[in-house]
């Protein structure tokens, strides 16, 4: 599979703590990798200069939500137009210096670690949640969340009668509602904790199993969009209304499937 960090237009940050804050919102995050690039880009490219610069942004930087997990300081942008994540002290980011070690981690980890994801998904879908998503903070969220990712094709689908493919993306209109769908990833009520899938952070801040709790809420049987909401966060801990989840999700899964038509057949 070809690499998830950067691909076809998009990148992710998330195995370097991109989304491990309590604010997890667009505006928020991408404030942060700003502030890291702007000081990073006035630095000298020496392991002493950049160890001292991550030290400090790590100081001044957003309060982790899982404190077991590392937020590196030195990811931020990698372009002028602020559309490209990665990591500031790779080689490929400072004309061949490799300035990784100053980080949370060392360059041995950084070079062989890959998501979860990496093994997960098949190209295909890795290649249609690139194709649907515009910018790296959807992209990042989505990525790294396989069960969501195949839960909203299949949800898709099931609508539609056929298994999306990546060429239905051709179709401007398809691709646009399947974006949408997706986009139920950062749309979530404010505080909301179902942006890490199916699972939420424990007292520890260890991931904990999600599961919602039908009975509970009053609902005699699950959801048809179980899989989805489970992803989404639908459950009284994460501070959704299940009820109004519930129906966006039908409702986006309905849009896609009504402009399912009109993509290219195959040949």
């Amino acid at each position: 599979m070809k690499s998830l960090c950067q691909r076809d237009g998009m990148s992710c940050g998330a195995c370097c703590g991109l989304y491990n804050a309590e604010d997890l919102s667009r505006p928020s995050l991408h404030a942060e990798l700003a502030r890291r690039t702007r000081v990073l880009r006035e630095v000298e490219r020496t392991p002493a200069a950049f160890h001292a610069a991550a030290a400090a942004l790590a100081v001044g930087g957003p309060a982790p939500l899982f404190p077991s997990v590392r937020v590196c300081p030195l990811l931020g942008f990698l372009d002028e137009a602020e559309s490209r994540v990665g990591c500031l002290a790779h080689p490929a980011a400072n004309g061949g210096v490799d300035l990784r070690d100053c980080g949370v981690y060392d360059v041995a980890t950084c070079d062989a670690f890959l998501c979860p994801s990496h093994a997960w998904l098949s190209e295909e879908e890795a290649a249609i949640a690139a194709a649907a998503c515009d910018d790296y903070h959807l992209y990042g969220l989505v990525i790294t969340d396989v069960e969501f990712v195949r839960a909203a094709l299949a949800g898709v689908a099931v609508r539609a009668g056929a298994r999306v493919e990546l060429r239905h993306l051709e179709h401007p209109p398809f691709r646009a509602a399947l974006r949408e769908l997706f986009a139920l990833k950062e749309e979530l009520a404010p505080g909301s904790d179902g942006l890490f899938g199916a699972f939420r952070p424990g007292a520890d801040g260890e991931p904990v199993a999600r599961r919602i709790d039908y009975e509970a809420l009053g609902r005699t049987g699950g959801s048809p969009h179980d899989r989805i909401l489970t992803c989404v966060g639908a459950d009284p801990r994460s501070g959704n209304d299940l009820e109004a989840l519930e129906a966006e999700v039908r409702r986006r899964l309905d849009a896609c499937a009504e402009v399912f038509g009109g993509t290219r057949p195959p040949g």
